[in-house]
């Protein structure tokens, strides 16, 4: 009988505790992908792949340059964050490979090249 409530304990406690993970990985993936259509940086896209306008001097949230996506590299990415991809027409850019369990945020974005409405998948794994 005491063996049976420890090991339903035990499952309850890890239970729990994938409960914190995922909420982790909810978390990681979701700021991160927020980070990364709302900022630009040239020198380490994977901070931010946003489309800077030069002509307005400013940041056009939400919209991708195709460019900065391109330079994205997949050693260089934060703890858990382990893919970015960006769905849009019949096109997909893939940086990184999911692995373990993940969890997958998305934004809807628009692609300054083409003017296409796209999506950025951005999974964190364990």
């Amino acid at each position: 009988m005491f063996f049976l409530m420890v090991s339903a304990l035990s499952n309850e406690v890890n239970k729990n505790i994938e409960t914190k993970e995922l909420v982790y990985l909810k978390t990681k993936a979701l700021f991160y992908a927020d980070s990364l259509v709302k900022n630009s940086n040239e020198k380490e896209p994977e901070k931010g792949i946003a489309f800077y306008d030069e002509e307005k001097k400013r940041i056009e949230e939400n919209v991708v340059d195709l460019g900065l996506v391109e330079k994205i590299e997949e050693k260089k990415f934060p703890e858990y964050l382990k893919e970015i991809r960006i769905e849009f027409g019949e096109q997909k850019i893939i940086k990184g490979k999911k692995t373990g369990k993940c969890f997958e945020a998305r934004r809807l974005v628009l692609i300054q090249e083409t003017k296409e409405k796209g999506v950025v998948f951005v999974s964190a794994c364990i």
